[in-house]
């Protein structure tokens, strides 16, 4: 840990082998540890407490699966890729019915399972009684500290479990270390028990007054119970809006009270602040730039991953993925399309810094003539857009390619806007004063329209820069502000898309509200070249449980009835 919680783990095991004969078998094991020893050594519970976070940082089972789940199977993002044919686990998911052998869903499962088993075992162990553990410099770690570790632990596997709930409905429930003996006993459990776990754990988080109600700089990147507060509100917003249609048994009022309560907190914490300027939040320099201190006032929570040439380890490969092929170096993944183009208010500065189109021309470092022009031909780009959320600018990128990015490009999992979305939701669910709710949606839209910048100063031409005027608050307020004869709750998903757009959240929206279906039947109806939503009903979701997994449990796991 230096300024921040950056995790990083490299696990090497050197096994030499002096000969090939039979005796080998037989050679004492001189490189084996006993569990119980490696909790006496300096720093083995931080250690394990940091393993639950590492599954975040997987580049392509984490974050791009994400990437391509919450925005590339929906009406905001397609495919794209070197062809047609690039990335079709992708593409197969966003037709509406996905196979049962698709990898980017057991992609998906196996990367959310190891978060759990890590921190199944890390809870366990540090659970027993007795248990005395070291710091790195060898002084006794607190039953205040090790019961942080547990309750940081818990909030990890329920946000783990919620990936998995998302996807798949039903999943097996598993809160202690499995044996490899115990597969053939390996069944789904109903998601009314699953939603039991996953809100005892973030509570369990929140009443932990040992977590921090919110973290230091030098800590930046780990749980505090604000976190947990913003989590459980997403979390009971989703369930509440499964037991309205009917999906899930339970009192969904109920629900929306706990989503408004955890939101409220946050929002009225004063710990939190919308960075006044949009394009501060996707410029490309996250981490050192000089709105760093604004930009993690917004972002609750975030995983850090620094570039580390002694590991040989590159940072996020998710803006690589997401950036145009050809003179860019991009993979050319993750299309915008036109519907969330067309969705935008074309005096909306948040167009500009969600979307970059085909010929936008940015600075550049690396080449001649000091310019990187947006050149989409050759590769599949439909729509002749990308991600403006994703791109990171040659002047970011350490004076290395794309490819070999070496950007403090930082994912946000949960942000303030964010919070007081839900908050204003929740408000609306519960039939709070819509007063209230306006002024959540209008602080929201404030920044957007009134101190976001019209420019964007990292090029030097772009598309959507041309109907952006600078606006007051007169007109803001006459024109633009939501207000209490609104339908509040329109306004509200609305504003949600152009707020959060490409950010990974869209299907879990789309899914809650009872939109996904509709949404994407529209979609396909517009778009039918794209296949996208050609399948979609409502025997989609869950979606299927990889068959690999049903597997190897010899059956005992069954696939989900829709499939």
């Amino acid at each position: 840990m230096k300024k921040y919680f950056n995790i990083s783990f490299i696990i090497g095991i050197a096994i030499m082998l002096a000969s090939c004969s039979d005796d080998f078998l037989d050679t004492k094991q001189y490189g084996s540890v006993n569990e119980s020893d490696y909790y006496k050594t300096p720093g083995a519970a931080l250690k394990v407490v940091t393993s639950c976070y590492t599954p975040m940082l997987d580049n392509w089972a984490y974050n791009i699966n994400k990437c391509e789940l919450g925005n590339n199977i929906t009406d905001d993002a397609d495919v794209g890729g070197s062809d047609a044919g690039d990335r079709p686990q992708v593409a197969d998911v966003a037709k509406g019915r996905p196979l049962v052998t698709n990898s980017l869903l057991s992609e998906a499962w196996a990367n959310r399972f190891t978060g759990v088993g890590n921190c199944n075992s890390g809870i366990e162990e540090l659970s027993k009684t007795g248990l005395i553990l070291i710091d790195d410099e060898g002084i006794a770690v607190s039953d205040g500290e090790k019961s942080r570790y547990i309750s940081e632990m818990k909030f990890l596997r329920a946000w783990y479990y919620f990936d998995l709930v998302t996807l798949f409905g039903e999943v097996p429930l598993i809160t202690t270390t499995q044996l490899a003996t115990e597969k053939n006993k390996i069944k789904k459990s109903p998601m009314t028990d699953i939603r039991e776990q996953i809100l005892l754990d973030i509570n369990d988080c929140i009443n932990d007054e040992n977590v921090p109600l919110n973290v230091s700089d030098a800590e930046y990147g780990r749980i505090s119970r604000y976190v947990a507060n913003a989590f459980k509100a997403r979390v009971c917003l989703f369930f509440a809006g499964l037991m309205e249609q009917g999906l899930l048994t339970g009192d969904a009022a109920t629900e929306y009270q706990s989503a408004r309560a955890a939101a409220q907190v946050v929002c009225e914490s004063n710990a939190f602040d919308l960075v006044p300027d949009f394009q501060e939040l996707f410029r490309g320099n996250y981490l050192y730039g000089d709105h760093a201190a604004e930009i993690q006032k917004e972002c609750l929570f975030t995983v850090l991953k620094t570039y580390d040439a002694t590991y040989m380890e590159s940072t996020y490969a998710t803006p690589v993925m997401e950036m145009g092929r050809g003179i860019i170096g991009g993979y050319g993944g993750g299309c915008v399309t036109k519907d969330l183009a067309q969705a935008f208010d074309s005096t909306d500065p948040r167009k500009l810094f969600t979307i970059i189109s085909e010929a936008d021309t940015f600075f550049s470092w690396s080449t001649d003539d000091g310019y990187e022009p947006q050149n989409y031909s050759g590769y599949y780009n439909f729509w002749g857009q990308h991600s403006r959320k994703l791109y990171v600018p040659d002047a970011y990128r350490g004076g290395y390619t794309i490819e070999d990015c070496r950007t403090n490009w930082m994912p946000y999992y949960i942000r303030y806007a964010d919070v007081l979305l839900m908050y204003a939701e929740a408000l609306v669910k519960t039939g709070g004063d819509a007063g209230t709710v306006c002024n959540l949606i209008n602080k929201v839209r404030k920044r957007a329209y009134l101190t976001t910048s019209i420019i964007d100063e990292e090029a030097s031409y772009r598309k959507f820069d041309k109907d952006l005027k600078v606006i007051d608050e007169t007109y803001f307020n006459t024109n633009l502000a939501v207000t209490t004869s609104d339908d509040l709750l329109a306004k509200i998903k609305y504003e949600r898309r152009v707020e959060l757009a490409c950010e990974g959240l869209r299907f879990n929206d789309l899914l809650r509200w009872g939109d996904y279906v509709s949404t994407m039947t529209n979609y396909y109806a517009k778009y039918p070249a794209m296949n996208k939503g050609m399948s979609v009903s409502s025997s989609s979701w869950p979606f299927p449980i990889p068959q690999s997994e049903i597997e190897r449990t010899n059956g005992t796991l069954e696939q989900n009835s829709n499939y």
